[in-house]
């Protein structure tokens, strides 16, 4: 049976639907009739492609230009292949030929900015997306092209202004929509939190500052943070019931290795009741899959004035529904010499809205590293926080904690503000 031309463009469609196998058997189909067609090994390397079949989509398009160099659909096919597979520099050739063989072209431009795009070089993703807006301001997908590569270099108020253009061309388009949404809840260059708090257990009450960090934007893939942290003041019953103090000064850093991976690292020194001094080391992971993220992380606390201690735990998050996702949490926590080591189950709950108010509900439930002796040695409670995004300068914090130890019960109070300076 003769291959027809709606046969070529039904297997277009099935692999821009994402039914790659099925858009497969129509290709081999055209190929084995006529293996030079040069529309079928054209798709056929598309398909591949977007099935991450990088090499096969590699050898369609190198066909092809086998029979016709200039071949400006498989130049821009196989440019874009590359760039998918990872290989940013390379992918910049085909790219670069065809504008050779065709100055001005659209096409070309188009894949060099977002070669420079995805390889993390947002200015000259900008010049790029720039130009072709002056040339093309009808064209919605090069002002969401240039708020990505704004947002690359913070520049989050720009980002905001090109999907708002974006948005008057096609005010229904998802892709631009939730792009917008998202820069609400994106760090600022330049962010102070101060947070203040009250505690009370036993009858007894405490009121106190618990916390203020500076964090800044020092270089594309690094933020730096100077952080006051009193929280434990305020955390830990014996402190509230006796009115002592237990504060920590650190310096850390927060960097995104890849689109996969974010690491934080943390170093300070805790001061504590009768002139007692602590080094703190933490440490935590986040790796992001691909609607799951999996976080890891630890605690190191020495001193030669009393017991190491030190902290691990894990915890992974999983989207339920829209706005809605849950993260269980374990923790294990030891300190030298106690009993047995302590252990935490907590099960948080996040209600997220899409301009960024958040509230988080969880409960926890846990064994004491008490002896033996102790008969109850259960540990359990409950918290909520809320995240209340006001502007684009002004968020406000709150969050309340009750728990019930085997020796104390504790009831957290705390609010506080956070001041973002955007670029």
């Amino acid at each position: 049976m003769a291959l027809r031309a709606q046969d070529l463009a039904e297997a277009k469609r099935l692999a821009e639907a994402g039914r790659h196998f099925e858009a497969e058997k129509i290709y081999n189909a055209a190929l084995e009739k006529n293996p030079d067609n040069l529309q079928a090994l054209i798709g056929a390397g598309y398909n591949y492609s977007w099935n991450k079949q990088h090499d096969q989509a590699r050898d369609k398009f190198e066909a092809v230009l086998a029979i016709n160099p200039d071949n400006a659909d498989a130049l821009v096919g196989k440019g874009y292949n590359l760039a998918w597979s990872g290989q940013f520099a390379a992918a910049k050739y085909p790219f670069l030929a065809l504008e050779r063989l065709q100055p001005g072209n659209a096409e070309a431009r188009k894949g060099l900015g977002y070669v420079y795009l995805w390889q993390g070089n947002g200015l000259v993703a900008i010049d790029y997306f720039e130009k072709l807006i002056l040339e093309y301001p009808g064209e919605i997908e090069y002002y969401i092209a240039l708020a990505q590569s704004y947002l690359i270099e913070s520049e989050i108020k720009k980002a905001r202004v090109a999907l708002r253009s974006a948005l008057q061309i096609d005010s229904t388009s998802r892709v631009a929509n939730q792009l917008l949404e998202n820069t609400y809840g994106i760090a600022a260059p330049l962010e102070l939190d101060v947070w203040t708090g009250y505690s009370r257990t036993g009858g007894m009450g405490s009121f106190n500052l618990r916390t203020v960090q500076l964090t800044g934007q020092v270089a594309r893939k690094l933020r730096m943070f100077l952080k006051y942290d009193n929280s434990l003041t305020l955390d830990l019953a014996s402190l509230v019931r006796t009115n002592q103090e237990a504060q920590a000064f650190s310096i850390g850093a927060i960097t995104p290795w890849n689109n996969r991976l974010t690491s934080r690292f943390e170093y300070g020194t805790r001061i504590l009741p009768d002139n007692v001094t602590q080094q703190v080391f933490s440490t935590e992971q986040v790796y992001f899959l691909s609607n799951l993220s999996i976080k890891g992380g630890g605690f190191l606390g020495v001193s030669n004035k009393m017991p190491d201690e030190w902290l691990a735990y894990a915890s992974i998050r999983i989207p339920v529904a829209k706005g809605y996702a849950i993260e269980p949490y374990y923790f294990y926590s030891r300190v030298e010499n106690a009993p047995r080591p302590e252990n935490r189950f907590l099960l948080n709950n996040q209600f997220r809205t899409d301009k960024g108010y958040e509230l988080n509900l969880g409960a926890l439930f846990g064994k004491a590293g008490v002896g033996s002796d102790v008969e109850k040695d259960n540990i359990f409670g409950g918290y909520a926080t809320v995240i209340l995004p006001f502007s684009q300068t002004v968020w406000g914090h709150l969050s309340i904690r009750w728990e019930k130890a085997p020796f104390d019960e504790l009831t957290a109070l705390a609010a506080g503000v956070k001041l973002r300076l955007e670029k």
